[in-house]
């Protein structure tokens, strides 16, 4: 694991914005698909797991009354932290997940929206994570993902087979799959009884 936070810290060093989630078209529009595709158009409380230099957390934040980012890298974190200084209803903390998960068991957010993170987790950890991404959702609370589809060095499921493993999560139900070359999209809606 440390190796891995090296690396990622060391990317964002570098690089305020390694992969070019600010300037290119691909991953602005993604975004876009990504926020078009959000069920509610408001949130009460959203939790954004892996929110790298927080290019998605401040635009979500417009949608939501308090908002919760976390990634793992120091330096992600850091950036973030400056670039929403301005939003006091963000909050943006170093966590590693899924093991220092907030407020574990707790229904608490009505919306869970995870980026580009879900497939570096190794099989006991992806489902820790499904398990408390359910936990941790309010009744009909929805839960996002969307994840670059191409396989890539440190990357450790497809995302097909993975988001198969959120679609046999016994509490959601999926209601919206969207595929296209480079990434996919899914959407997934918590059971109103807990």
């Amino acid at each position: 694991m440390s190796e891995r936070i090296e690396h990622f810290d060391r990317l964002y060093r570098d690089d305020a914005d390694p992969w070019q989630v600010e300037a290119s078209w691909y991953e602005r529009r993604k975004r876009a698909l990504v926020l078009a595709a959000l069920p509610r158009e408001r949130y009460r409380h959203a939790f954004e797991p892996g929110c790298g230099n927080g290019a998605m957390t401040r635009q979500l934040a417009q949608r939501c009354d308090t908002l919760l980012a976390a990634d793992f890298s120091a330096e992600a974190v850091a950036i973030a932290r400056e670039t929403l200084a301005t939003s006091p209803h963000v909050q943006v903390e170093r966590l590693h997940l899924p093991e220092q998960w907030p407020a574990p068991g707790a229904a608490q957010f009505d919306l869970i929206l995870v980026s580009e993170l879900a497939y570096y987790l190794d099989d006991a950890d992806l489902a820790c994570f499904i398990s408390h991404c359910v936990d941790s959702l309010n009744p009909a609370g929805d839960l996002v993902l969307c994840h670059w589809r191409h396989p890539f060095d440190d990357r450790r499921h497809d995302v097909e087979s993975m988001y198969r493993r959120f679609d046999r999560a016994k509490a959601l139900s999926a209601t919206i799959h969207h595929i296209e070359t480079d990434f996919q999209l899914g959407v997934w809606q918590r059971s109103a009884s807990l």
